[in-house]
């Protein structure tokens, strides 16, 4: 499951750090900053690919000066009721327009009998948009006991919405979670409050595709665009994927951004998993999900530096991004399927990128191979934790799966604690294995470094599509 931030909310913060860190009485809200006036940075290194719009279309000359001016400031709201009901009132009072953000000025009434809790913007449930953009922004978390009130502010930052193309204000939604002490939980779904010149406002230009192209947006935080293209991915139950973009930061991390709309009526979960990079599964399970109302755009974004650490591209030998492809599966509110899981591919560019393969074979039998890559430290200050890493190949017509058996693995004929993923690998298909050797049992096998390791032991059951068994072999593999 996708942990942390996702690469443009932390492009937002790291600008809106380094605003804040100015002036402090400097009453400008524009998103420029001494420290960007550097101009767009290049990706470095082997992992670059070349910048792209889409096959038919040319690229335009940068212009490595211009810059993103500031958000405007016109709009206002009317005092607007977003919740009244099961004895609990939430008012939108106004609107605040600061330095680098804007708050939603709230009244927040509470004449039940409990003490209640009001969350928006979570983890646990954000269904937060503006202009009919899902956004990041807007967290909020206000205690009010029984029978009182409170005036709270939700905040959003300047930056973290001008990324979507947003620089106005003509609608926002908010999504409150109300609980009480025994862990009750009502879910308002989104309220909306429309500004000033929410009837004057163009909803078809797609501000995002624009914002996310231009000069000024990537000057202003720092990235590049290798990929762009507008073309349809995806389309089941009113639900489509309309553009894909490759983003790099100045870091030389790197970004898929997949623009979907919700045409439904309903509230939609869209849950990504199957991640690939070249043709090689690096992802297995669910990584992300991401709630779009109805009507509402969200660009689905996935950190591939996450997806992927630092360095096992050099493991595997992925020097260059030729395709990502990924499964969609989109669900109800409740979790319950709308649509089963659908795979999409995005194609980066013409160049033949590929993986390597090559290892120590260490299983070869019904149609699969398994392979060691070796073993790497996490190169984390925070964790000693050990990673053997393995590519498994499927030369069968149908998907196999790779199991471990409990309690089967040990390192230099020790007992070690671990975490094995299950891997199910398409036909025809390759994915990467990372079994994670527990920090606590190697301290106390006295292994301390990759080096220490000279062997590992471990039984797996290799299944078909059915589920049958067709081998549980205990693979050993020397270093």
């Amino acid at each position: 499951m996708k942990k942390g931030l996702s690469i443009l909310s932390a492009l937002a913060i790291m600008i809106s750090l380094t605003a804040c860190s100015g002036d402090s009485g400097n009453s400008d809200n524009s998103v420029q900053s001494e420290s960007l006036a550097e101009t767009q940075s290049t990706v470095q290194g082997e992992n670059s690919t070349a910048a792209s719009t889409s096959a038919t279309e040319q690229k335009p000359a940068e212009n490595n000066s211009a810059k993103l001016g500031e958000f405007k400031q016109t709009a206002t709201i009317s005092e607007t009721v977003m919740v009244d009901e099961d004895d609990v009132k939430i008012t939108a009072t106004g609107l605040s327009y600061q330095n680098y953000a804007f708050e939603l000025e709230l009244l927040i009434e509470n004449n039940s009998t409990k003490d209640l809790s009001f969350v928006s913007g979570s983890m646990g449930y954000s269904c937060n948009s503006i202009n009919g953009i899902m956004v990041p922004e807007g967290y909020f978390n206000c205690d009010v006991p029984a029978g009182k009130k409170a005036t709270d502010t939700i905040h959003f930052n300047y930056n973290g919405l001008m990324l979507y193309g947003i620089n106005e204000l003509a609608d926002i939604e908010i999504g409150f979670d109300i609980s009480d002490d025994d862990f009750n939980h009502t879910y308002t779904g989104p309220r909306q409050i429309k500004t000033s010149i929410a009837d004057s406002f163009n909803y078809n230009e797609n501000r995002y595709q624009a914002g996310i192209n231009s000069d000024e947006c990537k000057n202003t935080y720092n990235y590049t665009i290798e990929h762009f293209s507008a073309e349809e991915l995806y389309s089941e139950n009113e639900i489509k994927v309309v553009s894909a973009a490759l983003m790099t930061n100045k870091d030389g991390e790197k970004a898929l951004l997949l623009e979907t709309v919700n045409n439904s009526s309903e509230q939609v979960n869209l849950a990504t998993s199957r991640i690939g990079i070249n043709g090689l599964l690096v992802q297995n399970e669910d990584w992300s999900h991401d709630m779009i109302n109805p009507g509402k755009t969200c660009i689905i974004d996935i950190d591939l530096s996450k997806i992927l650490r630092d360095s096992y591209w050099d493991i595997y030998g992925i020097n260059d991004i030729g395709e990502l492809s990924l499964e969609l599966t989109a669900k109800h509110s409740d979790g319950s399927v709308i649509t089963d899981a659908k795979p999409i591919a995005v194609k980066i560019n013409d160049s033949n990128a590929k993986f390597d393969v090559s290892g120590n074979e260490v299983y070869s039998g019904n149609g699969v191979r398994i392979i060691s890559k070796g073993v790497v430290e996490s190169g984390l200050d925070y964790s000693k934790n050990m990673y053997a890493m393995f590519v498994i190949e499927n030369t069968n017509s149908e998907r196999i799966t790779v199991d471990y058996v409990y309690n089967s693995l040990s390192v230099n004929g020790l007992v070690c604690d671990y975490f094995f993923p299950s891997s199910t690998i398409e036909a025809n298909g390759y994915a990467m294995l990372e079994v994670t050797l527990r920090e606590s049992s190697l301290e106390n096998n006295k292994i301390t470094a990759a080096s220490d390791i000279t062997e590992i032991e471990v039984s797996v059951d290799i299944k078909n599509s059915n589920g049958e068994k067709l081998d549980s072999p205990t693979i050993k593999v020397q270093y």
